[in-house]
């Protein structure tokens, strides 16, 4: 059956989503791997490396997060696809990091882990990231619906 009249302009014809990974945060797994480097008392201020380009294990996790934020953008970018509810996603996995920060600073046992500059400033970058995929969806939508108009 065709989207004809479903108010789905498909400007890349054949081309479908990646199933469900593709609703899944990309932060998610930079979450995960967080939480499995503190459950191995890896101190985020240690040395992956020893030699010239030694870097931290929290600028590693900022790393992945600068480019998981640009991937993230890509998600939502494709005009005539509404992709609302991946938008969503990213801004929820945001509001979860968030959550777990206020935990961790607030000094709820267990979540002490996520009371770190490290993982602050991820959750910036995450939310970050959500907003700017909630504009670029509704913009490319917009411009789908203009130029579905003429």
């Amino acid at each position: 059956m065709s989207d004809e009249g479903k108010g789905h302009i498909d400007v890349h014809p054949g081309k479908r989503k990646g199933g469900l990974l593709h609703y899944i945060p990309y932060f998610l797994f930079i979450l995960i791997l967080y939480v499995v480097v503190k459950a191995m008392n890896i101190d985020m201020h240690a040395t992956v490396g020893n030699g010239t380009w030694a870097i931290s294990w929290g600028e590693v996790f900022l790393i992945l997060a600068a480019v998981l934020a640009l991937a993230e953008q890509m998600k939502v970018s494709h005009p005539g696809i509404d992709n609302t509810a991946e938008a969503l996603a990213q801004v929820a996995m945001g509001v979860v990091q968030l959550v777990l920060f206020v935990l961790g600073v607030a000094g709820v046992v267990g979540f002490g882990w996520f009371n770190d500059a490290s993982f602050l400033i991820q959750t910036l970058i995450s939310l970050s990231a959500s907003i700017v995929a909630i504009m670029i969806n509704a913009r490319t939508l917009r411009r789908t619906m203009a130029l579905g108009d003429n």
